[in-house]
């Protein structure tokens, strides 16, 4: 059983910042056998690991007990998967399609961050492109009318890079373009929030030769660096 900690948002923190790869692939092993545990145990097992309450006495309270704690798990073990290095997103599609399916269960305000998450990790399938096309363009238009104050910077311009490149495979280059110069502008506009080699990491791709490996070169981002730069008496 892991520590009470490791669902935590700290420790998902120090999993991305201070975790060699080994330490990482230790902690999804972990977490992995966990839920397992917790999924395929006893009423009497899932007591001794903690997952039931002293209150949890019918089998609706228990089945929503053990529904609410799995969620928790299947989100933390898909934001491990995916800041691992390197990067195993497309493992966590079982466990972000089960986060989706809970939360449309539960109702409640949409969080399109999971189906991001689930539209990178299944991105590369041939036979599920158009699911994640489909799950970028409802996601994002979601996002851009809406708002997701928890999506966070990064995991926008992650998700965003994501797409133009499959939007770029799939031959709809005016929509890849439109995704990369949205990028572009959250840099130009925020030019010295991410350090260059985490932006970098954030948008390139090793199998890409396009204009977000390159985006440090880019015109508009060295001019706007510079300029910040300038500003701040770094020059």
């Amino acid at each position: 059983m892991p520590p009470k900690h490791f669902l935590t948002s700290n420790f998902r923190v120090a999993f991305e910042e201070y975790f060699n790869p080994e330490q990482q692939r230790n902690a999804v092993d972990t977490l992995n056998g966990h839920i397992a545990e917790v999924r395929d145990g006893s009423e009497e097992q899932r007591r001794e690991l903690g997952v039931l309450k002293a209150q949890d006495k019918s089998p609706e309270q228990i089945e929503q007990r053990v529904a609410a704690y799995l969620d928790k798990c299947y989100w933390q073990i898909s934001q491990f998967y995916r800041y691992s290095v390197p990067c195993r997103i497309s493992e966590a599609e079982t466990f972000l399609r089960e986060v989706i399916r809970y939360a449309k269960e539960k109702g409640g305000k949409r969080d399109v961050i999971p189906e991001l998450y689930l539209a990178v990790a299944i991105r590369n399938a041939p036979e599920k492109e158009q699911e994640a096309l489909t799950l970028f363009s409802d996601a994002f238009a979601d996002f851009d009318a809406n708002g997701a104050p928890a999506l966070g910077p990064r995991s926008e311009l992650w998700a965003r890079a994501h797409w133009a490149r499959l939007l770029r495979r799939v031959e709809r280059v005016q929509e890849a373009q439109a995704q990369e110069q949205a990028i572009i502008n959250w840099v130009v506009g925020h030019p010295m929030v991410l350090p260059p080699p985490k932006l970098k990491a954030l948008v390139s791709d090793e199998s890409d030769s396009g204009v977000l490996n390159n985006i440090m070169e880019h015109p508009e981002v060295v001019a706007a660096i510079e300029q910040a730069r300038e500003k701040r008496g770094l020059v």
